[in-house]
């Protein structure tokens, strides 16, 4: 996109100088579509902000080399005294609106590194003995809320980073699921990417979330961590397309997307082979004997249930929207793919451990839809992402079959030949969709 608008912008310098266009209406169109920021600037933001990190952490361990030799008063003035000095420099910088303001921001990232190594050094010199993974916590919520003061970027990226080690130490360290860092990563951290329209922030919070939903779920029953990632991906997925239509925040739509999609192959992917399916849904034996309800509310219902809403609420104004809302076919393959799983798990409670075939079965024909419908979709479109996309996917469940399923030679000889020739004649359409559509194709400037 960046490269778009700065084509953009050159021609709006051709096509002034050239009188077709006036000039208020060459400041209209970049108001519309501002430039973006110099690779200059980004650079900048980048190597400052590790250059602060990495310059923290030498002086962490300067300090902690010669921490004997320093009094307990000199300690503290060493302490409070950086974090004066960083923060208050980083703040003062922030007003600026040049450079200096980036400059500002990485003052204020090795402000809050000094923050951290100022709550172990502090609790060292009053020999504080508490429980380490609160120093984590506390060090995350000091970076949140500079986060929100600032507003910073930075900051929040920093925080989300401490809440996933507060929340990893909690659950290996000491066997206690932090349930609260969910919570704290959507409301204190995600609302700060939506308010400041940061896709980068976004990004990271969804990866974080995604780790510590997991490693919270398998702290209680087994075979919750896979429907619990289906179940979170398809409805990221659906806030990525109710996201399109939406004002406020439009780039969010394909952070979302780009998760929910991912989430979902790699998860129906790895349900594709049976030993992985065989207890993927254990945890609905414990509606038998209705123990464990607290990792069944939270990871294993009240994700499904949120899930079944926000794809009901897209229906519901699909329906009402009569056609301008596209929601494509393989779209609603993914909350239907998340209902029959809970179908599938709830009649293997009848059925028995057997029944792991009957779940590998179902999502081998869920991933190979996919596959199909943007094969079909690239071919009959002449565009190349979901052509090359859908070629992936369907080479993948092959490979896959290959070592589990298609034992005999002859076999995978066959095999290997039909899908040679759906690949064949794939790039023959796909040419010919192109060359039949080149006419109104507009290259790319």
């Amino acid at each position: 996109m960046s490269n778009r608008i700065r084509w953009l912008h050159e021609q709006i310098r051709t096509w002034t100088s050239q009188g077709v266009i006036s000039p208020a209406q060459a400041d209209a169109i970049r108001r519309l579509h501002p430039e973006p920021e110099s690779a200059s600037q980004w650079g900048m933001i980048v190597f400052s902000g590790i250059g602060a990190v990495v310059l923290g952490l030498g002086v962490i361990l300067l300090f902690a080399y010669n921490w004997q030799a320093i009094p307990k008063f000199g300690k503290l003035g060493l302490v409070f005294g950086a974090l004066v000095v960083a923060h208050g420099s980083g703040l003062r910088l922030l007003g600026e609106t040049d450079w200096r303001r980036r400059l500002g921001e990485a003052l204020g990232v090795l402000g809050t590194m000094f923050f951290g190594a100022g709550i172990w050094l502090v609790a060292q010199v009053y020999h504080i003995d508490e429980h380490y993974p609160n120093a984590f916590l506390l060090w995350a919520l000091g970076a949140l809320a500079l986060a929100w003061a600032v507003p910073s970027v930075a900051q929040g990226m920093i925080a989300t980073a401490l809440l996933c080690i507060w929340s990893c130490t909690e659950r290996f360290g000491f066997s206690a699921p932090a349930h609260w860092a969910p919570l704290l990563l959507l409301a204190g951290i995600g609302s700060l990417a939506w308010r400041e329209r940061s896709q980068l922030l976004l990004g990271t919070v969804l990866a974080a979330l995604y780790l510590v939903l997991l490693t919270n779920a398998e702290s209680g029953r087994d075979g919750l961590a896979l429907p619990l990632a289906l179940n979170v991906s398809v409805l990221l997925l659906g806030c990525g397309v109710g996201a399109r239509p939406a004002g406020g925040f439009p780039a969010a739509a394909a952070v979302l997307r780009f998760f929910g999609w991912t989430g979902f192959l790699v998860v129906t992917y790895i349900l594709t082979f049976a030993h992985s399916a065989e207890n993927a849904w254990s945890w609905h034996r414990t509606l038998v004997d209705g123990r464990d309800w607290l990792p069944l509310a939270c990871y294993g219902w009240l994700p499904f249930a949120l899930m079944l809403a926000q794809w009901g609420w897209l229906a519901l104004g699909a329906r009402r929207s009569e056609g301008t809302m596209d929601i494509g076919l393989e779209q609603w393959l993914l909350p239907l793919t998340a209902v029959l799983s809970q179908v599938l798990a709830v009649a293997g409670l009848s059925v028995g451990p057997d029944c792991a075939w009957l779940v590998a079965g179902a999502f081998n024909l869920v991933f190979l839809a996919v596959a199909a419908r943007w094969m079909a979709r690239g071919c009959r479109e002449g565009t190349m992402r979901p052509t090359i996309l859908g070629s992936l996917l369907l080479v993948a469940l092959v490979a896959a079959r290959y070592f589990d399923l298609f034992e005999n030679l002859a076999t995978r000889g066959v095999v290997f030949l039909v899908v040679g020739g759906i690949l064949f004649a794939e790039g023959f359409f796909y040419r010919r969709a192109r060359q039949g559509t080149g006419d109104q194709i507009a290259p790319t400037p």
